[in-house]
Order: C-alpha cells, then structure tokens, then sequence
C-alpha cells in the first residue's frame, strides 16, 4: 500500500508540482469514464460527493490543519469539470 504520510526527501518543488498536475488530470479522466459508462448524472454526482468528502474531512483529515492547503486543494478538485462523453457509451 502506498504510503501517503510523507513525502520522500528530496522531492523538488517542480516535481511536486508535476504530481499535482498529474493528479489532477488522472481525476478528470476517471470523471470522463465514470460520465461515458454511467452519464453525466453519474459523474457530476462523484465529483460532489469528492468535494463534500474533502470539506468534511472524510478524505484527509490532515490537509484540514492547514487553511491554504485546504483551500488550495479544495480548490483543485473544484476546478475539475464534468463534459459529455463524446459517444455514447456502449453496452
């Protein structure tokens, strides 16, 4: 299991950087599938419970200790947009 309670020494800002951003385009591909399979409905519904989570603190409690870091990741996952599929999905 990945262990994400620490970031590895040495670890540049522009690698970390390249993470985020990585990250961030690996959730908005996952909202992309989740809208092909199973409809925009589905996908919008997702990323809301993915906010909610963060707000809350169901998802990290630790970025909760931070207000910047908070907002700056609450921030991110705010800014992913849900678009239609570009063909329907078959089944």
């Amino acid at each position: 299991m990945l262990d994400t309670s620490r970031i590895h020494s040495g670890t540049e800002l522009d690698e970390m950087k390249i993470v985020v951003n990585s990250l961030y385009l690996c959730m908005d591909f996952l909202l992309y599938r989740l809208a092909e399979t199973g409809g925009k409905p589905a996908a919008l519904a997702a990323r809301s419970a993915l906010i909610e989570s963060l707000q809350s603190g169901d998802i990290d409690m630790a970025i909760m200790e931070d207000r910047k870091l908070f907002d700056f990741v609450v921030s991110v996952a705010e800014a992913l947009e849900v678009e239609e599929p570009l063909e329907p999905a078959a089944f």
